[in-house]
C-alpha cells in the first residue's frame, strides 16, 4: 500500500513519527508522500524525506497560508525541487471554507504554483474546498479551480487530494486529465456523494491517502489518523467497485508511481 498524502510533521503525531515510520513494514506501507503547507513545513517535509528511504516530499504553500507567500518561500521551492526526493508541487489550491487568506491572494498564489509546476517539471497536488454559499461571496472553489486549470497545461498532470466533490466535479477533473484521491472521510455516513464519485471514477485514475493526522476512519474519529489506515480507503473502493482488494492496493500504487514519476528512480 501507499499513502499518497500525509502530514507526518504535524504536531498531533510528530512525537510518534519515528515509531509510525518504523512500523511501515508491519503495516504493509511501501512509501508515503508528505506535502507541505508553508515555509516551515516545506523544510520539515524535505528533512523527513532525507532521513527516511520510504518518505517523499512535496513543496508548496496551502491556500490557508497564501497571504504569507513571498520570495523566500518561492526560492525554497526553486532551490530544492531538483532534490531526488522532491516529487511534486503541493499542496496548493483554493479553500473557501475557512477563508484564512483573501480570495484574490489564493487565486494569485495558485497561479504562481501552476507556473512552478511547469518550471520544475513536477506534478501538482491540489487542495480544493468549497465554502458555504450563504456565508461568503466566493464559495465555489471547484468552479474557480477548473477555470484556472484550463489556462495552464501541466506536463506532469496532478491530483485533487482529499476529493470533496460529486460526480459532476469528478467528471470535470477527469476531463482535465487529473487523478482523484480519496481519504478515510469517504467512509463517513454523511458522505454518500463521495462513494458515488468513487463508483464513477475509473480505477486507473484513483489514488488513496489518509491526510494524516486528519480525517481518521469513522471508527477511530477520536484518534489521530496514521498512514496504516489507508487500507480502509482501499477496502471501500474494492467494495464499491466490486474489485479484489489486492488489485486495488496494486493499482493505486501503480497510479501513484505513474503520477509521481520521480519515485520510480528509487523502486
Amino acid at each position: 500500500m501507499v499513502d499518497s498524502h500525509c502530514h507526518l510533521y504535524d504536531d498531533k503525531i510528530i512525537d510518534r513519527v519515528d515509531e509510525i515510520i518504523t512500523n511501515f513494514k508491519n503495516d504493509n506501507i511501501d512509501f508515503v508522500i508528505v506535502p507541505s503547507c508553508d515555509y516551515d513545513s516545506q523544510k520539515q517535509s524535505l528533512e523527513l524525506s532525507q532521513k527516511y528511504d520510504n518518505i517523499y516530499s512535496a513543496l508548496a504553500v496551502h491556500p490557508h497560508d497564501a497571504i504569507n507567500y513571498n520570495e523566500k518561500v518561492k526560492m525554497f521551492m526553486l532551490n530544492n525541487y531538483q532534490n531526488n526526493k522532491v516529487v511534486a508541487i503541493g499542496e496548493f489550491g483554493l479553500d473557501y471554507f475557512y477563508n484564512l487568506s483573501p480570495y484574490k491572494a489564493q487565486i494569485n498564489v495558485a497561479e504562481e504554483h501552476f507556473a512552478l509546476c511547469q518550471t520544475c517539471d513536477l506534478p501538482a497536488i491540489f487542495h480544493i474546498r468549497d465554502g458555504l454559499s450563504n456565508t461568503c461571496e466566493h464559495y465555489d472553489a471547484y468552479s474557480d479551480f477548473f477555470d484556472l486549470a484550463k489556462n495552464y497545461y501541466l506536463n506532469r498532470s496532478g491530483v485533487l487530494h482529499c476529493f470533496g466533490g460529486d460526480i459532476d466535479k469528478a467528471r470535470k477533473a477527469l476531463d482535465l486529465g487529473f487523478y482523484i484521491s480519496f481519504t478515510c472521510n469517504a467512509t463517513y455516513q454523511s458522505n454518500e456523494h463521495l462513494r458515488q464519485a468513487i463508483k464513477y471514477i475509473p480505477i486507473d485514475r484513483l489514488l488513496i491517502e489518509t491526510d494524516a493526522p486528519y480525517l481518521s476512519p469513522k471508527h477511530q474519529r477520536s484518534l489521530p489518523n496514521e498512514p496504516k489506515n489507508v487500507k480502509f480507503v482501499a477496502e471501500l473502493i474494492a467494495q464499491l467497485k466490486k474489485l479484489d482488494l489486492d488489485f486495488v492496493f496494486n493499482k493505486t500504487k501503480s497510479n501513484t508511481l505513474e503520477l509521481f514519476y520521480k519515485i520510480k528512480n528509487f523502486k
